[in-house]
């Protein structure tokens, strides 16, 4: 595995040297740009990010213009399979090249490229990452949510079943349903169940 490391390079300093075939990186919001010194404050680069995500070729243009006033940043590889010239060489091999592509042939794939031999871009793979996150998070509310429903509908009729009892319990106080009751209970019946008629006693005649 390769692994990256950061140098911040203060660009206050025009006249900046950087080692020929240099991986330089201008961070912008939400995204990064990247290209590869070519020596003489020049530098090659894919320039479709630079141009607002604009299907845009190869080219190669001066310091400045790369970098549109910001802080470039210097990428190191531990064990680079290409370095300097080789580096340049195989940019400028592409130059001219028109298949700019955000997700699969960006400026970072193609500097990863020129260095290692293989087209790789950190940020697509973050940004692959952080959509898989969401799209987990999400199946993960979308579940909750159901389960949700459920435990609030359950709720919802322990709710009504409790008011049911208590509007039950509240008429069996009323002196009316008392009286009822006592009669009920002597002929085992529920004076709470519906249609029932609860007969006078009637008296005997002697």
């Amino acid at each position: 595995m390769i692994k990256l490391y950061w140098i911040s390079v203060n660009m206050q300093q025009t006249n900046k040297r950087y080692p020929l075939g240099a991986h330089l990186i201008v961070k912008h919001l939400g995204y990064s740009h990247h290209g590869i010194y070519a020596g003489r404050g020049r530098v090659i680069h894919y320039s479709g990010l630079a141009h607002f995500i604009k299907k845009r070729p190869i080219e190669i243009t001066s310091l400045d213009a790369f970098s549109h006033g910001k802080k470039i940043h210097v990428r190191s590889y531990d064990a680079p399979r290409y370095r300097g010239k080789v580096v340049v060489r195989r940019m400028r091999s592409r130059m001219h090249e028109n298949h700019y592509h955000l997700i699969i042939n960006n400026c970072e794939h193609l500097c990863s490229w020129a260095i290692t031999g293989i087209e790789s871009s950190t940020q697509v793979e973050r940004m692959m990452h952080r959509l898989t996150t969401i799209g987990y998070v999400s199946s993960i509310m979308s579940y909750m949510n159901g389960m949700m429903l459920t435990v609030a509908t359950t709720c919802f009729a322990l709710v009504l079943y409790i008011k049911k009892k208590l509007r039950d319990q509240a008429k069996m106080n009323i002196p009316t349903y008392q009286f009822l009751r006592e009669k009920a209970e002597k002929r085992n019946i529920d004076p709470t169940s519906p249609l029932v008629f609860i007969e006078p006693d009637k008296k005997e005649t002697i």
